[in-house]
């Protein structure tokens, strides 16, 4: 078979968030199928460029990605332009080249529905989300996957994105004028901005909570102010080498030198620990999930897509999201 190339709207049309979070499941339950080496992160002015290899079982692959915050319009907007290119490890044939913006929307969304399902609690009702761009449509469609949501709460510094994201869903949504608003009555908060100054303060949150931190994916990003990550019960990270690097971990009280070390009675641990002893959180009242995006994400998605293309064509006219 050809070098398949796909650009997003294919990708859209072949993948569901729903059968991602399947992908990424078993993605965290077999890390020992994977290599990863650190992101590749080279800075510009509003934005950077990341390399991004792996290798997860007989996949290897890379996604080239540049992130970009818009700063001429009244509200920052970040464009990523991004691929994603595969090879098969035993013949080294490169078997597809795709767009890397919807793989990374709807994978970044897997990953917060994975951890949703193994951290949140099992009645959550609320689910806010801060940060309504392209991502959030994808997000709540992962948050609703795995939990019986009856309201979402949303807030943005555009309130017409609020107003965009709430419609395209049957449920119930409010749009609030602030954050603290959003987030008090919420059973699960999902942050998705761009911010390097923190935000979501403890005081606001609920005594049982999940929080997936999301947007903290680089150096000096953050969301979460120190007196988050230094009172909820248990802190679950995608990988301890890039959160410490990139998320909110690298503000981690008494700055840690391994996440094994003890802090106060806190948990900390990553996300393949929980997915693959299927490890139970039902004791614990406040949770954090701090993702910073993997590259065996990528390399499986895109594996599992090509996969999925030998038996199933592609509509060519399907809609979907633009990027």
């Amino acid at each position: 078979m050809e070098t398949i190339y796909l650009n997003n709207r294919q990708v859209q049309a072949v993948l569901s968030v729903p059968e991602c979070i399947g992908v990424i499941e078993i993605v965290f339950k077999n890390l020992h199928l994977s290599q990863m080496p650190p992101k590749i992160y080279l800075d510009i002015p509003d934005g950077d460029f990341r390399a991004m290899p792996a290798i997860f079982d007989k996949t290897a692959g890379i996604k080239w990605c540049g992130v970009q915050l818009d700063t001429t319009k009244q509200k920052r907007k970040i464009n990523i332009f991004a691929k994603v290119l595969i090879n098969d490890v035993d013949s080294g044939k490169l078997l597809a080249i795709m767009d890397g913006e919807a793989i990374t929307a709807i994978r970044t969304a897997a990953v917060t529905g994975v951890a949703t399902d193994y951290m949140a609690k099992k009645d959550a009702k609320v689910a806010a989300f801060i940060g309504c761009g392209n991502q959030t449509k994808y997000q709540v469609e992962a948050i609703l996957a795995v939990r019986d949501i009856e309201k979402l709460h949303l807030f943005d510094l555009d309130s017409k994105r609020c107003e965009y994201i709430g419609s395209q869903f049957d449920i119930e949504y409010e749009a609030f004028e602030d954050v603290e608003s959003c987030i008090r009555d919420a059973d699960i908060v999902t942050t998705l901005t761009p911010s390097r100054t923190p935000f979501i303060k403890h005081a606001w949150l609920k005594d049982v909570v999940h929080i997936n931190a999301i947007g903290a994916d680089a150096e000096g990003k953050r969301e979460l102010a120190p007196c988050v990550l230094d009172n909820v019960d248990v802190v679950v990270f995608d990988n301890w080498e890039q959160c410490s690097h990139s998320g909110e971990v690298q503000y981690r009280p008494e700055k840690l030198d391994s996440y094994s070390k003890g802090h106060k009675k806190q948990e900390w641990t990553d996300l393949g620990d929980i997915v693959h002893s299927e490890k139970d959180l039902s004791g614990y009242n406040q949770t954090i999930f701090d993702a910073t995006g993997l590259a065996i994400e990528d390399v499986a998605t895109a594996r599992y897509i090509y996969q999925k293309l030998i038996t199933r064509p592609i509509t060519e006219n399907a809609e979907y999201e633009t990027f």
